[in-house]
């Protein structure tokens, strides 16, 4: 025989059994539910013979087994909730039981009610953990950013050309990346993960700072980086990394994960100081870096020169130093042509195929 996992029974007050009558009265529509709350409500005071004759109902139909054990988890759950959300039911757990028994058949009825009125609490309950309390969306256009302070009292900075939707809910906290970068400063919260989702990517906090990048359409990838605390990056397949401060991966556009990087602690999202950050890209995808902020003006046409290897922290106000600087890092030179500025190889090395790394450090420009 089932036994549900406690020694109480639930008892309406006086001030509730009009109440507990009315949905007590509704639920009669279903005669084995309110046969399942009745056995459920009685289950510490049956005799020998009704014992026998819980069995038997039992056995009559699984259904009966299903709506009996539904109210044991109806149970179970009313003892998980919080006491202040319990407490506006007005229906609690009662002492252990020592009235006459005669008592008790005249007040199982309640007590069956009380268990009825407590599975459309529970219902409703679930229902509204599952609600959001809070959403929104935020977006930045190009060379834009946007600090934003959420409700549970995490930050986020918006990059340029990004785009998130934030949801809050009783049990949890998400964000969705749609595109472009975003800095977080999450503020714990026990029972309430933050997790930013992105592209094929989830990435499950508790409270740190840390930033998550999608240019997918870009250069096809996707990158979290960590400046304080820990977070769980979890890709496609089952794939999953734990990120410590100090340290990012990447992911390609199926959620496969790289190996982990450790990074210079200025150089998660350089951005907010008006900087970019470069370790060994080619100019090309450099230059798309910075033409993400604005219009550059730099105009590469020739393959070989766009695949020059460069790195460096360089400004993102200050484009016309980053120009002029290039000649001095690259095997280039800046012409100057209707309005635009082309990068093309330097006059002696028009004939040569450039490597695809420059052999001494790279200076950076200020």
């Amino acid at each position: 025989m089932q036994q549900p996992p406690s020694d109480h029974d639930f008892g309406p007050s006086a001030q509730d059994e009009a109440a507990l009558r009315a949905h007590a009265s509704d639920a009669t529509q279903d005669p084995v539910t309110l046969a399942a709350a009745t056995w459920f409500s009685r289950r510490q005071q049956l005799d020998a013979g009704e014992l026998a004759a819980f069995e038997t109902w039992l056995a009559q139909d699984a259904a009966h087994g299903r709506a009996y054990a539904a109210m044991q988890d109806t149970y179970s759950q009313v003892r998980q909730i919080p006491p202040e959300i319990a407490a506006r039911w007005k229906v609690a757990p009662a002492t252990a039981v020592s009235a006459p028994r005669r008592h008790w058949l005249r007040a199982w009825p309640y007590a069956a009610a009380a268990m009825l009125a407590l599975s459309v609490g529970v219902g409703g309950y679930e229902w509204s953990q599952q609600q959001a309390s809070f959403t929104q969306s935020y977006a930045t256009q190009r060379g834009q950013r946007l600090a934003v302070n959420l409700p549970d009292g995490s930050s986020l900075l918006l990059d340029t050309s990004t785009r998130l939707n934030v949801s809050l809910y009783p049990r949890k906290r998400e964000v969705q990346l749609l595109q472009g970068e975003a800095m977080f400063q999450v503020q714990a919260k026990q029972g309430q993960p933050f997790d930013v989702f992105s592209g094929p990517l989830r990435v499950t906090v508790v409270g740190t700072q840390f930033s998550v990048r999608n240019t997918l359409p870009y250069d096809g990838k996707l990158s979290v980086a960590v400046q304080q605390g820990h977070v769980r990056v979890a890709g496609e397949s089952h794939s999953q990394v734990e990120l410590l401060a100090g340290q990012g991966v990447q992911a390609d556009a199926a959620g496969q994960l790289s190996s982990i990087s450790n990074l210079p602690p200025d150089s998660v999202a350089p951005w907010r100081n008006g900087r970019v950050t470069v370790d060994n890209l080619p100019l090309g995808q450099v230059l798309a870096e910075f033409e993400r902020y604005g219009d550059t003006g730099l105009v590469l046409r020739d393959p070989a020169v766009a695949r020059l290897h460069i790195g460096g922290s360089f400004s993102l106000t200050q484009l016309d130093g980053f120009a002029a600087a290039l000649p001095h890092l690259l095997p280039v030179q800046v012409v100057r042509s209707n309005g635009r500025s082309e990068i093309r190889l330097a006059p002696k090395v028009q004939d040569q195929r450039p490597s695809a790394q420059l052999a001494a450090p790279l200076p950076t420009p200020r």
